[in-house]
């Protein structure tokens, strides 16, 4: 099958004006994909793993499964719910068959020289985004988010043999984003459910690297490339075969480098692109252009001078140069250390318009560099020039997008505590850079500006790149620029002796511990006096993040009383010492935190000390949020201070003797507490540091799965660290490698779970694990995909192990033919009880998901609680919508019911576990139990 896509200029999104909005949430029905783990292609059609055999009966057997849909490579399932889509997904056995060589050699080309240069220029970042397909009355409705709208209509008619007046392309409402590939993978489900709108969503893609190597010499220019410089069409028309023969959608014009330009590519086949958008002209541009610096400056060439004398016969390219470099005052620039210009020039055919049109770009960088390597672009002077006439994005416009984009070019520094897009807030971004747009006429218009194309902003990066080498003397060559690099490659400091650096740390870090023993050792602690808080100094950015730590600390959960209202205190918590409740911390001058000094809110969250001197219990982790940097803990205080005066007195705690003695806290922190920030770990990447700080700070993971001593602390060392531990009556189960679910967690399922509340591989959040879920629902989805990723580094599993989807189908297998529990007691229980939601024997699910007990780790710990804890009080609030309520058994089951049912499923679900000892005493403990 050969699609040519259409090359005219994207149209406005199509709309029908009787239906415009996606169809609701009562009609959808949900697909996803399984993608082959390596997805290639060769410029032209698709060329990775094809599946040599299918095993699909497991997916077409979970309940709410709608379809299994397999053409060619590619596989989707079509269920109810999300959950169920992804259940039935993980059932999926494919044996995929590989190419010839899954290491391809390289494409010949010509020998890499002393002179090759290779260039990484990293893509945009791609956000999560969805399309709904429904085929109803000969008619395809897609609600999507893209520019090429034509193309997805043309392509979606070849692939499902519909004319192109029966595909009608509709705006979902998202944007920027780009959901091209949602849309096709929609569009090929929903055949599947006539009548049914199928929603797709479409996961974030972080940026990727495009890698180009030139060499060269005034006879000749090798580029050799690690993607195809095409616009790609969707993954999903690529995986039914379709012959990709459209040519790139912008093609470089050659004659700047007044030299042929052979193009190679590392391997034959190349990884198919996160999205299909054409991003390597940008990099072609940055390439060529950095190279052409390198080459002026080996040559003692003036960059500008030497592409005017390449240019002898575009006159339009010479006119630009001409008037951009005058305008820059590129020839009489001051030369100051530290400061430095940059040229960058680009003459591209844009094929997306129709007719083609050309576009020329010269641009003239001009940045200072101080001595950490830290940049900032003060001006950049652009010139454009194009065919097209009547610009149709006014001056202040294009002006904002360029600085946003040059910005862009520059890497932050990369920081634990940023939290979600910080990167983008005004705290983390340099000045604005002066833009100088120098217009530019139509030689057969007078007077008539020149409209402008994105694509006139590709020299950018080489501008900017060949600045910083101008103002340092060092070439970067990898975009966005890391200032770190850049600081390394300069002259560092001169170091003091070793000796001394040695001896002065010695004596420092003696003279704080010992400081710190003395404070922390007090007894009690003098009371800091009270204030009138003025929180109109607090920024809107400041008060938002300070929202971000308090829900990554769960503030509201523990500090909010059932049915009570929100941070006015008086939860119970219970403690192997009693019940203790928490506080209120709105801002109430009286009852509240109303009237502390940042100074008391500071001293209270690293080192448990109350405003008025006295210890605080540790039931409030202030020993985790010590790690809390500088910059959360003052956020944190002007999002607390800012909310809602409630003037509320919860209960007063009152602890039997000893544990009401505070001042025996002075010698508990002495032993077990450590007032430290979070200190980054060198050696991994930023995305695990970011993680470990929420966990370890703010997330407070370990106060609930790490063990505690007998006197209520934390237990020490590696292999107790998250190895498991009970708040509140429940379990909560160890993170490490002591985890007892029969399958173990990955990055991927510890992110659902996190996320959603629902892993398929493992079951449902519920008890205190709940509300935290739902929390971490309003996080930056970075931020949960970091604390995934530090707790699977904690347990990585074996590479070894068989696929999750195989052991999974092998235990419910296990469970449904079970012959030897059929005569326990607890099977009529069952039967009569769980049965119509939990056993898939049962026929279709009457309502939300149907969580599978063979791969539930509550069954299969060495701890009953969890499990009691939910056949008593079941799970009335689910995380989210579509996971179902459980109903609770406590007043319906007496404790020999119990029992008989718990020893049933315990032998059922987790056949190779011990029995549960002790059962008679659990049940009756927390059927008794006063705080749950």
């Amino acid at each position: 099958m050969t699609v040519p896509a259409p090359s005219s200029r994207p149209p406005s999104m199509e709309t029908d004006k009787q239906n415009l909005a996606p169809p609701n949430a009562a009609r959808l029905l949900y697909g996803v994909v399984l993608r082959p783990d390596q997805l290639l292609w060769d410029g032209r059609q698709y060329t990775g793993p094809t599946p040599a055999e299918v095993h699909a009966d497991g997916a077409r057997h979970v309940p709410g499964v709608v379809a299994v849909v397999i053409r060619q490579s590619f596989i989707g399932v079509v269920a109810s719910q999300p959950g169920q889509a992804q259940h039935a997904k993980s059932q999926i056995h494919v044996q995929w068959s590989r190419p010839v060589s899954d290491t391809p050699k390289p494409l010949p080309g010509a020998p890499v020289t002393q002179s090759a240069r290779s260039y990484q220029y990293q893509t945009d970042t791609q956000a999560a985004s969805w399309a709904i397909a429904l085929f109803d009355e000969a008619t395809l409705k897609v609600w999507c988010r893209t520019t090429q709208p034509e193309s997805l209509r043309h392509e979606i008619s070849a692939l499902l043999s519909l004319a192109p007046e029966q595909i009608q392309i509709l705006p979902n409402g998202q944007y920027p984003t780009e959901s091209y590939d949602a849309a096709v993978d929609a569009a090929l489900l929903c055949m599947h459910a006539p009548s049914r709108a199928v929603k797709v969503a479409q996961p974030a893609h972080p940026a990727t690297l495009i890698r180009i190597t030139v060499d060269g010499n005034q006879n000749s220019l090798t580029e050799k490339l690690s993607q195809y410089p095409a616009r790609r069409p969707s993954v999903a028309a690529l995986l039914c075969g379709l012959t990709h023969t459209t040519s790139a959608t912008a093609v470089q014009n050659n004659d700047a480098y007044g030299t042929p330009i052979r193009l190679t590519f590392e391997n034959p086949t190349t990884p198919i692109s996160t999205y299909p958008s054409e991003q390597v002209g940008a990099a072609q541009i940055f390439a060529r252009e950095s190279f052409f610096d390198e080459a002026c400056k080996a040559q003692k060439l003036d960059p500008v001078q030497a592409r005017l004398n390449q240019l002898k016969h575009d006159l339009t390219g010479r006119n630009l140069i001409e008037s951009v470099a005058s305008r820059a005052q590129w020839h009489n620039r001051p030369s100051k250390s530290g400061t430095g210009q940059g040229f960058a020039y680009g003459h591209v055919i844009d094929n997306e318009q129709d007719p083609p049109q050309q576009v020329w770009s010269a641009w003239v960088a001009e940045v200072s560099v101080d001595k950490e390597g830290l940049v900032d672009i003060t001006r950049l002077t652009v010139g454009h020039s194009t065919e097209e006439l009547n610009s149709r994005q006014a001056t202040p416009e294009i002006e904002s997008s360029l600085q946003q984009f040059a910005q862009g070019l520059l890497k932050p520094p990369d920081a634990f505590d940023q939290w979600g897009n910080d990167k983008e807030k005004p705290d983390f971004q340099v000045a604005r850079p002066n833009i100088d747009i120098v217009p530019q006429q139509n030689e057969n218009a007078v007077s008539t500006h020149i409209a402008w194309n994105e694509k006139a902003r590709w020299p950018a990066a080489a501008a900017i790149a060949n600045a910083i080498h101008d103002a340092t003397g060092v070439r970067l060559r990898d975009t966005p620029f890391d200032s770190r690099q850049l600081q390394q490659a300069l002259v560092q400091k001169p170091t003091p002796p070793a000796y001394k650096k040695w001896t002065y740390g010695l004596l420092g870090g003696i003279a704080a511990t010992a400081a710190g023993l003395v404070v922390s050792a007090m007894p009690w602690r003098s009371a800091i006096a009270p204030v009138a808080v003025d929180t109109r100094i607090y920024s809107e950015e400041a008060i938002n993040r300070g929202r971000l730590v308090a829900i990554a600390g769960d503030c509201m959960v523990c500090h909010t009383a059932e049915d009570g209202l929100e941070n006015t205190g008086g939860r119970a918590l219970e403690t192997p010492f009693g019940v203790v409740y928490s506080t209120n911390i709105t801002p109430d001058p009286e009852t509240g935190i109303g009237s502390w000094s940042y100074e008391a809110f500071e001293r209270a969250m690293r080192e448990g000390i109350h405003r008025d001197g006295r210890h605080l219990y540790p039931v409030f982790p202030y020993t985790a949020f010590a790690k809390i940097s500088d910059t959360d803990m003052q956020s944190l205080y002007a999002y607390l201070m800012t909310q809602p005066a409630v003037k509320h007195t919860p209960p007063k705690t009152e602890l039997a003797f000893p544990y009401n003695a505070r001042p025996l806290m002075a010698g508990w922190n002495t032993l077990f507490h450590e007032n430290a920030r979070f200190e980054p770990d060198p050696t991994k990447t930023t995305l695990w540091n970011r993680g470990a700080y929420l966990v370890q700070g703010a997330g407070h993971c370990a106060a609930c799965h790490t063990p505690r001593n007998a006197l209520g602390a934390e237990k020490s060392g590696e292999k107790n660290y998250l190895a498991g531990g009970f708040a509140d009556g429940w379990e909560a189960p160890p993170l490490n490698e002591l985890s007892k679910a029969p399958i173990a967690w990955t990055e991927a399922s510890l992110y659902d779970y996190l996320r959603t509340g629902f892993s398929s591989l493992h079951g449902v959040a519920s008890g205190p694990m709940a509300p935290v879920v739902e929390g971490l629902a309003q996080l930056p989805e970075s931020d949960v995909r970091a604390i995934a990723h530090y707790l699977s580094s904690l347990n990585p599993g074996s590479p070894e192990s068989e696929p999750a989807a195989l052991t999974a189908a092998k235990l419910e297998e296990t469970s449904r033919n079970n012959s030897a529990v059929m005569t326990m007691p607890g099977e009529s229980l069952f039967e009569g009880a769980c049965a119509v939601c939990h056993d898939a024997r049962e026929g279709p699910p009457l309502f939300g998901s149907r969580p599978s007990l063979a791969l539930n780790t509550n069954l299969h710990s060495d701890h009953p609680d969890n499990v009691i804890q939910v056949l008593m009080h079941g799970i009335a609030d689910p995380t989210q919508l579509g996971l179902g309520d459980m109903p609770g058994f406590k007043d319906s089951l007496n404790n020999q019911q119990m029992k008989d049912l718990l020893e049933y499923m315990r032998a059922r679900f987790a056949p190779e576990k011990a029995p549960w000892q002790g059962l008679d005493e659990k049940i009756e403990a927390i059927r008794n139990q006063t705080v749950r």
